[in-house]
């Protein structure tokens, strides 16, 4: 008989797409995950008083440009790593743009890089991972299991630029009818590009490379010729308390609603409390070493700053002993030539679990420290303070004053109330932790100590959909960059400091002031003196009411 056999069916032959096919459906996915670009975007438009007109050409703008970027990169053999890496990384990224309202730019990025593992565990929750499974991973394998269907090489570069060719005209197109719209909406928003994905994570990363290449710079040394002019034989000991998240709007002694700070405010006038003070920038790796700079904020270059002396390092060089004492993620290389000592990574049972401490550790050495010898000291405690999202995990019990409280790492899904309640309670842990260091340093009678303490940045809370950190200082709010700022002085430093105490209060209380004021200050409160113009004495707290 005669027997037909059937043709052997090619294997996925449903998943064969051409490249500009396939690419435009990656292009589309990634436009469609910008939601939380599009969001911001109207918000902005509105508050502008505009009419939103040309709003309405941004997705197919983004999807365009999408389209181009994407056939640049769908390379033989390599795409099917790149465009898997794109989708998991726009995945990751869209979810803190849409849900945190993250600008993810290159100091958000270092932010990325230096998280430590427990830090990191508290951001991983259910709903990222889902959201990443659903938009990253799915997508991913689905991406891997398409199979390219080639034409010969001149067909397949005709219909490749052909699809960037129609890409490009529509952008000419948009340009033409709108470019005025889109100029002045940048001029006015510079950083809003920082919402979109995955060009944000990409500038960022090269961003992040090339200042690498710049940090490879000499050593600069800063007050070679540093002496100091020491008043009275006195001991002087100073502590530096370097808080974390901590803002102004939730400061007790800044006048909040509120009483957060209760045991600052028993000590009365004792407390400078400098209502008015502005951050150097809006996460840690950038704010630390620039209160540490001789640069002010306004010119700060993190990678000059990077490959020179900082206050520290002057004031050892000066005689004074400085030890770095820390509860955080490391001193952001602002602690190189110094004693260091992580508290953290001695992870004791009675302050520290998941991998963080409570700020109580950092005095677990303390009586140690202080009769280890006579020298003049510096002590800088770097605290967690009100690291968030686990607010819940800064403070003990007997500090929970306000309920209900937000006791999850999924603070998104708290009332404002909760959240707010949680975070005040921070605030009176790090109150009494600041009152456990005054108090022992004001047993020592005889010595001239300070206590100065100074927030890194501040914290959103929710606003306007805004949580946590981090966000470019241009459009920052002020929830993240206003800081509370405040010093203490013994009464044999107030004495032989020859200061006019009502002087210092009326200043403090009405001045304007930054974190550019700690580096003049601890020159002037140790009194060190040093060639050239590195001191400022107009930006030192105490400078202006010596008698």
């Amino acid at each position: 008989p005669n027997l037909t056999i059937p043709p052997m069916p090619q294997k996925n032959r449903r998943w064969q797409l051409t490249a500009p096919t396939l690419v435009a459906l990656l292009a589309l996915f990634l436009t469609l995950l910008n939601y939380g670009f599009y969001r911001t975007l109207w918000r902005a438009w509105q508050d502008a008083g505009g009419d939103g007109t040309f709003l309405w050409t941004v997705p197919l703008f983004i999807f365009c440009a999408l389209n181009i970027l994407l056939h640049l990169l769908l390379l033989p053999w390599l795409h099917k790593i790149l465009m898997p890496l794109i989708l998991l990384l726009s995945a990751a990224v869209s979810y803190g743009v849409i849900f945190l309202g993250i600008y993810f730019d290159r100091a958000m990025l270092t932010n990325v890089l230096i998280t430590t593992p427990a830090e990191g565990a508290k951001l991983l929750t259910w709903p990222l991972v889902l959201w990443l499974l659903a938009f990253g991973v799915v997508p991913a394998i689905l991406y891997l299991r398409v199979r390219l269907a080639y034409h010969r090489w001149w067909r397949e570069l005709l219909q490749r630029l052909g699809a960037v060719a129609l890409s490009l005209l529509a952008l000419l197109l948009i340009a033409r009818f709108h470019y005025q719209d889109y100029a002045a909406f940048s001029r006015n928003n510079p950083d809003i590009h920082h919402l979109i994905v995955p060009t944000n994570y990409i500038v960022a990363g090269v961003s992040k490379i090339k200042h690498a290449r710049r940090a490879q710079r000499p050593y600069e040394t800063v007050g070679a010729d540093v002496r100091r002019n020491k008043r009275g034989t006195a001991r002087q000991v100073s502590v530096l308390i370097i808080g974390e998240a901590t803002r102004a709007q939730n400061w007790g002694l800044n006048g909040y609603a509120r009483q957060t700070t209760p045991k600052l405010a028993a000590r009365g006038a004792q407390i400078l409390n400098y209502p008015h003070t502005e951050s150097c920038g809006t996460y840690t790796a950038h704010s630390l070493p620039c209160m540490l700079s001789e640069q002010p904020r306004t010119a700060f270059d993190l990678d000059i700053a990077s490959r020179r002396d900082n206050l520290l390092d002057i004031l050892q060089r000066a005689g004074v002993r400085v030890i770095w004492y820390d509860n955080d993620t490391g001193c952001k290389g602002s602690c190189t030539h110094i004693e260091f000592h992580d508290m953290t990574a001695r992870n004791l049972p009675a302050y520290c679990r998941d991998g963080e401490c409570l700020d109580d550790i950092l005095l677990e050495d303390w009586e140690q420290i202080l009769a280890a010898d006579e020298r003049d000291l510096v002590i800088v405690l770097h605290t967690i303070g009100s690291h968030g999202p686990t607010y819940y995990q800064r403070y003990t019990p007997p500090y929970r004053q306000f309920a209900p409280t937000c006791d999850t790492k999924q603070i998104q899904q708290c009332s404002r109330e909760a959240i707010t309640n949680t975070y005040d309670n921070t605030i009176r842990y790090v109150d009494g932790f600041i009152e456990r260091v005054i108090a022992r340093l004001a047993r020592e009678k005889d010595w001239k100590s300070s206590v100065f303490y100074v927030s890194d940045h501040g914290e959103s809370l929710g606003e306007n959909g805004i949580y946590l950190h981090s966000t470019p200082y241009s459009v920052a709010p002020a929830e993240q960059t206003r800081v509370p700022m405040m010093l203490w002085l013994s009464d044999a430093w107030r004495q032989d400091g020859a200061v006019d105490g009502n002087c210092l209060h009326q200043r403090a209380s009405s001045g304007e002031y930054s974190q550019d004021n700690v580096f003049h200050t601890y020159l002037g409160l140790f009194d060190v003196q040093t060639g050239g113009s590195i001191y400022q004495k107009e930006l030192d707290l105490l400078a202006g009411c010596r008698k």
